[in-house]
């Protein structure tokens, strides 16, 4: 009989796999990196050695199934915006160290022979949000104040990633799936928060509107910081709820659709504002001619029908102050559209100072032959009128691009918003994949409502909810390229 003798400790330590010393070494430099900069920023510098910690922790995680987490935490903590803020540093928002986090990764993975294939139908939106960038980076060299150019840059660079991101995850449909669902319990925690402002009147620390909630519903903000930001995210999710009875029969979905919907149209009842409520009735116009134009969907129409039915009977008696929620007066009469054209001719109010704005805007691009002020520098040039209209913001995302980019970025930014609403609209007819035609038939809702929803934000170039749009948008081109390669015949699963 033989015995086996286990080996000694000094041994098993000897066999124990080390870190390989290129490791040890960018560990090191890591460290005094960060204890450099913690002199100067202790924050900055702990939040680099975070990562750097994080990096090392991850480093034998393939990229592939890195990246597609990566995003999607991205995604979220873009919603939360800077509710997600270091107390000391109010401008360290965790999206922003995520997007970055990305990006140097994507840059280290491109270097080191990795290969970045973009699927079928994503190239030329990529290409043209590229164009802009550049465009926009350009437009630096004979902007006014270079570092409001620089700003709105990177601005338009690290949300124009995320929304690159979030398509190429569309690539495969489970992975797009969760991140629907994802972008679901971000929706559901925005809509508690805004539950929790109604029954108490308080507000996230982040709330900028200035608006007192003594006994009335108006000045609902939710994460987004003031009620038109709010109103914007929502009408940028109705149609991704509205549709689900359309494209889906399984009558769990059809339940949160439509319970998702009037969740959503109440809440935008809430906030008091025209331009999303707007967007509201422009989504239901658009989902029945777009669902009414499809020959082989002529049944769905009858579903559609039912939905724009159930929104009018909800909406119309709380605009009267009746319904199932009891709105407060003056959100009422905020809500009232044609008080905007009242308040443009006597020279007062929110309608008074908007056409000033497009006035000016329109003037400064004229005098800059249609070339534009430069990435950044409406605000810089409407402050330096001589009849200061009193509010910087332009508050018209497309009379802001126009102003900042001319013409060329205006161009830029149309056929990149036509490609996207073309390509979804064809496929929500076309495909024969019950989720592509849900994911097209709602992005090409969202742009449609987008059109009048970009007005109430005071800028876009950091909204968060647009940019989700926008990928989800290409994720869903995406998606209908890849289910278009399927052998004839082949049907994708319907879950």
């Amino acid at each position: 009989m033989t015995t086996t003798h286990a080996p000694p400790r000094d041994a098993a330590r000897e066999a124990a796999p080390r870190p390989p010393a290129d490791v040890a070494v960018a560990a090191a430099v890591g460290v005094l990196i960060a204890g450099a900069v913690a002199v100067w920023q202790p924050l900055v510098g702990v939040g680099l050695a975070i990562l750097g910690l994080i990096a090392v922790l991850l480093r034998d995680v393939p990229v592939r199934r890195l990246a597609p987490v990566l995003v999607i935490l991205a995604a979220l903590a873009a919603i939360g915006g800077p509710n997600l803020a270091a107390p000391a540093a109010p401008g360290v928002f965790l999206f922003r160290i995520l997007i970055v986090a990305i990006g140097v990764g994507a840059v280290g993975y491109l270097l080191m022979d990795g290969r970045l294939a973009l699927p079928a139908a994503l190239p030329r939106p990529a290409a043209l949000l590229g164009v802009w960038i550049l465009w926009s980076a350009l437009s630096i060299l004979w902007s006014e104040d270079m570092l409001a150019a620089l700003r709105w840059t990177s601005f338009l660079a690290m949300m124009s990633g995320l929304a690159i991101g979030i398509a190429l995850i569309c690539r495969e449909r489970r992975r797009a799936q969760l991140l629907l669902w994802a972008l679901l319990a971000a929706f559901t925690i925005a809509c508690l928060v805004a539950v929790a402002e109604v029954l108490t009147g308080l507000h996230l620390p982040t709330f900028r509107a200035g608006v007192e909630n003594r006994g009335g519903l108006i000045g609902v903000g939710s994460l987004f910081g003031n009620q038109n930001n709010f109103a914007v995210f929502l009408s940028i999710a109705l149609p991704y709820f509205v549709a689900l009875p359309v494209a889906f029969r399984d009558v769990r979905l059809r339940f949160i659709g439509l319970g998702g919907g009037a969740v959503t149209l109440i809440f935008m009842l809430l906030t008091g504002s025209k331009s999303g409520l707007i967007s509201a009735g422009l989504i239901l116009i658009g989902l029945l001619l777009l669902v009414g134009t499809d020959r082989n969907s002529r049944g769905r129409l009858l579903v559609a029908g039912g939905i724009a039915a159930l929104a009018v009977l909800l909406v119309v008696p709380m605009l009267s102050g009746g319904g199932i929620v009891k709105l407060d007066e003056r959100t009422v009469t905020k809500l009232d559209v044609g008080l905007l054209n009242s308040q443009r001719e006597a020279g007062t109010g929110s309608g008074a100072v908007r056409d000033a704005l497009l006035n000016d805007g329109l003037a400064i691009v004229g005098e800059t032959n249609g070339l534009g002020v430069g990435a950044g520098n409406a605000e810089t040039r409407v402050r330096a009128l001589a009849d200061f209209p009193g509010v910087a913001n332009l508050h018209n995302w497309w009379l802001e691009v126009l102003v900042d980019g001319g013409i060329v970025g205006l161009a830029l930014y149309l056929v990149f918003y036509w490609t996207l609403l073309r390509g979804q609209a064809r496929a929500a007819r076309r495909s024969a994949d019950p989720l592509v035609r849900y994911m097209a038939l709602a992005g090409a809702l969202s742009l449609i409502g987008w059109i009048t929803g970009s007005l109430g934000p005071s800028t876009a170039i950091h909204f968060a909810p647009m940019w989700i749009m926008f990928g989800l948008g290409m994720g869903a081109l995406v998606l209908a390229g890849r289910s278009e390669e399927l052998p004839r015949g082949v049907t994708p699963s319907a879950s």
